[in-house]
C-alpha cells in the first residue's frame, strides 16, 4: 500500500494516470493559490481557495513524510524519517502550509506578531519545480557541474572583494565606506548598476571600464557550463527514453 502511495507520489511509473491525475491537481492547486497572494483585501472566496489549498499541502506533506523510508532506501527508516523534513522540498512545502496559519487561526498570536511570514506564502510557486522535468534535469545539470561552478563564485568572490578594494583607494572621496566600494563593484560584475555610485577621476573610470568587461566575460562563464552541461543531460535523457 505505501509503496504504491509512494509511486503516486514521487512519480515512479511516467505511465501511471494516478501519478498523472495526482501530479496536475496538485500542480493546479498550487497555481490556485497564489490567487491570494495577488489581492489585498481577503474576501470569503479567497479564504475558501486558502483553506482547500492548505489542507491538501498539509495532507501532501504528510503522506510524503510517511513515505520517507521508501524515498530514502539505502538509510535506516529511523533516520529517514528524521532526514526528510529537513530535505529541500519539504521545507518549501511547509513554508507552503505555515504562514497560513496567521489567515485560517487568528488565534495563533505567535503567527499574527510575525505577520511578515505571510510572505513566505509565495514559496508555492516552487512546488512546481517538483514536476518540471526540464528543472529536474537543470537539478541534475547543477550537482554535476558543482566543481566548475563553485570555482567560478569563488573567483566572482575574490574579483568583487579586490575591485572593491581598488576602487576605495582610488577615490576616498567618492566611496566614503568600504561597503559602498563593495556596492559598485557587485554591481558593476554583474553590470547591474543604478548610477548612483560611480567613479568620477579618470583612472577610477578606465578602471570601472576594465572592471564591466571582466564582469561581461564572469557572467559568461556559468552559463556556458550550464548549458553545456544540460545539453548533455538532455541527449542522455532522450537516449534512455529511447531504450
Amino acid at each position: 500500500m505505501r509503496k504504491t502511495l509512494y509511486s503516486i507520489l514521487d512519480v515512479q511509473d511516467s505511465q501511471s494516470w494516478k501519478s498523472k491525475v495526482y501530479n496536475v491537481l496538485n500542480i493546479v492547486l498550487t497555481l490556485i493559490s497564489i490567487i491570494p497572494l495577488v489581492v489585498i483585501e481577503q474576501t470569503d472566496t479567497l479564504l475558501t481557495i486558502e483553506l482547500v489549498a492548505v489542507v491538501f499541502f498539509t495532507l501532501d506533506y504528510l503522506l510524503r513524510f510517511l513515505t520517507a523510508d521508501l524515498k530514502f532506501p539505502k538509510k535506516e527508516p529511523a533516520l529517514a524519517f528524521l532526514t526528510y523534513p529537513f530535505t529541500p522540498y519539504a521545507i518549501i512545502d511547509l513554508l507552503a502550509i505555515l504562514p497560513s496559519l496567521t489567515i485560517l487561526n487568528q488565534s495563533l498570536r505567535l503567527f499574527r506578531l510575525l505577520r511578515l511570514v505571510r510572505s513566505f506564502r509565495v514559496f508555492r510557486t516552487f512546488r512546481l519545480f517538483r514536476y518540471s522535468k526540464s528543472l529536474i534535469l537543470l537539478k541534475q545539470t547543477v550537482r554535476k557541474q558543482k566543481d566548475s561552478l563553485v570555482l567560478v563564485l569563488g573567483l566572482t568572490v575574490t574579483y568583487i572583494v579586490v575591485a572593491a578594494l581598488l576602487v576605495f583607494n582610488l577615490e576616498p572621496e567618492t566611496f566614503s565606506t568600504f561597503m559602498e566600494a563593495l556596492y559598485w563593484s557587485t554591481s558593476s560584475v554583474t553590470t547591474v548598476t543604478y548610477g548612483n555610485l560611480y567613479p568620477v577621476s579618470t583612472l577610477g573610470q578606465i578602471f570601472s571600464m576594465l572592471s564591466n568587461l571582466v564582469g561581461v566575460m564572469i557572467i559568461a562563464l556559468p552559463t556556458s557550463v550550464i548549458t553545456a552541461g544540460y545539453v548533455e543531460e538532455l541527449e542522455k535523457s532522450k537516449n534512455e527514453e529511447e531504450e
